[in-house]
């Protein structure tokens, strides 16, 4: 998938690419987060996927039906197995630090599921596999790449 933005400077006509051939194969009960850096563009790829934002390139085949939610509202969500969920990190309003908000049961562990978060912290005991979106592709943190050395800072912060 490949997404771009206007550079935002009056005049120009440069392109900012967020998503540069991001690609992501998912089995379905399999819950899978992507970890990113504010700006890093985990909120567009899961708005790309869920046809709230236009692609610049690429498709999205899924025989589930997306559905978008809040961390807040993953107790609100119908059928779980027949959907994908992607879930927002960002639109979780956090009230206490302490306490994980991923929980896998209340979607009835089955749930097939794409979450976009800052905090690898917070996702750790819950994905199956975490990948690391950096200058605009996903780089899997499950293998010994160059993805580790780029999140040794979010690690190292948040563990």
């Amino acid at each position: 998938m490949w997404k771009s933005y206007a550079a935002g400077i009056a005049g120009c006509s440069a392109r900012v690419w967020v998503l540069r051939g991001a690609s992501l194969d998912i089995e379905r009960g399999e819950c899978v987060a992507i970890l990113g850096a504010r700006g890093a563009g985990t909120t567009t790829f899961l708005h790309c996927l869920a046809g709230l934002r236009r692609r610049d390139a690429g498709t999205v085949e899924s025989s589930l039906d997306p559905l978008l939610v809040g961390v807040e509202q993953l107790h609100e969500a119908y059928s779980p197995t027949d959907r994908l969920l992607l879930i927002e990190d960002g639109l979780c309003i956090r009230r206490d630090a302490s306490r994980p908000q991923f929980v896998r049961e209340p979607c009835g562990g089955s749930a097939t599921s794409i979450i976009a978060t800052h905090e690898l912290a917070r996702v750790r005991d819950v994905a199956d596999r975490v990948l690391l979106l950096h200058h605009g592709r996903l780089l899997p943190l499950d293998r010994l790449t160059g993805a580790r050395r780029v999140a040794e800072p979010f690690v190292a912060k948040r563990l």
